[in-house]
């Protein structure tokens, strides 16, 4: 029996920083994902985890632990439009926010942090998709999402 489809057709809206993170700082931070890059995702999977550091002390008998900020990945892989081309193409280093609409259920969710990897495929006779990995919570933002 085929398992039910939850989510189908998300779509993506994305913004960059205007420079590389090398060059462009904190200054460079986008304001919100705007609607010039909407695309059609094929998988998107997010991994959060949180930042600790250990507040034991020699002789104690519990474990403190105090979460100081979140950290983590979203990868996400594309359909290419055929009028912007690939979007994530050159922007390794580049700050940007990521805004994940479902299309079948669930609410909007926006994600913010570094550029880490991008690949493309283009393959005679197949649709053509890039992927990408971010690094969530990365130099310029406090937290993982927005």
């Amino acid at each position: 029996m085929p398992q039910p489809v939850l989510v189908s057709d998300a779509t993506v809206e994305v913004s960059f920083g205007s420079d590389p993170q090398s060059v462009g700082g904190a200054g460079s931070i986008p304001s919100a994902p705007t609607v010039d890059y909407q695309c059609y995702a094929t998988s998107v999977r997010v991994t959060l985890s949180g930042r600790t550091i250990d507040l034991s002390t020699l002789c104690s008998t519990t474990e403190a632990t105090f979460q100081t900020g979140q950290t983590g990945t979203l990868e996400i892989e594309l359909f290419v439009d055929d009028t912007n081309g690939p979007i994530f193409l050159y922007k390794e280093g580049y700050l940007c926010k990521v805004k994940i609409v479902p299309g079948g259920a669930g609410s909007t969710l926006t994600y913010q942090g570094l550029v880490t990897d991008v690949s493309n495929s283009f393959t005679p006779g197949e649709v053509e998709r890039e992927t990408a990995t971010i690094k969530l919570g990365a130099f310029g933002f406090s937290t993982t999402y927005a």
